[in-house]
């Protein structure tokens, strides 16, 4: 048999050995899923944004308060944004924004809103410390759910 003609019958099932393994590594590493592995993404977890969660910290009474933007209609596009794509520029952005808004905190519910009217309590901008994307994650062998943080920001440096 021809040198040539057997190189070239052996090149396609090698690259796709080379696929199915590459893939297979990639699903297995943390922090990568099948739209960042990609190649024919037959082994990656879906990392859906839909599993993320993002929201800010507020410091208040000496208590801490995660205020999740999922639960206030006003930020809708604002959390689906930071939640797709939490980049530093883009969660700068809405740290300037949030600092902006008037939040207040309601204290029958033990929850920071935004405010409205009737409010008795005002939050301060400078209660605002930092706003954060996580990952929630699933562990089987514990049945437990986790949060891994994607990305955050607290305000050091704003560009």
């Amino acid at each position: 048999m021809d040198k040539r003609l057997l190189f070239t019958s052996l090149i396609v099932p090698l690259l796709m050995v080379f696929f199915l393994v590459r893939n297979i590594a990639l699903e297995k590493s943390d922090h990568l899923d099948s739209w960042m592995g990609g190649g024919m993404r037959m082994f990656g977890k879906i990392d859906k944004m839909l599993y993320r969660v993002s929201g800010m910290t507020v410091i208040h009474n000496d208590s801490t308060y995660f205020v999740n933007f999922r639960n206030i209609a006003d930020l809708e596009n604002m959390d689906m944004a930071v939640r797709i794509m939490p980049s530093d520029k883009r969660l700068q952005r809405l740290y300037l924004i949030l600092k902006d808004m008037d939040w207040c905190y309601d204290r029958s519910k033990d929850e920071i809103n935004l405010s409205t009217p009737d409010c008795l309590t005002k939050i301060s901008p400078d209660q605002i410390l930092e706003i954060q994307v996580y990952r929630t994650d699933f562990n089987d062998d514990t049945n437990q759910i986790s949060f891994k943080l994607i990305n955050s920001f607290r305000g050091e440096k704003i560009e």
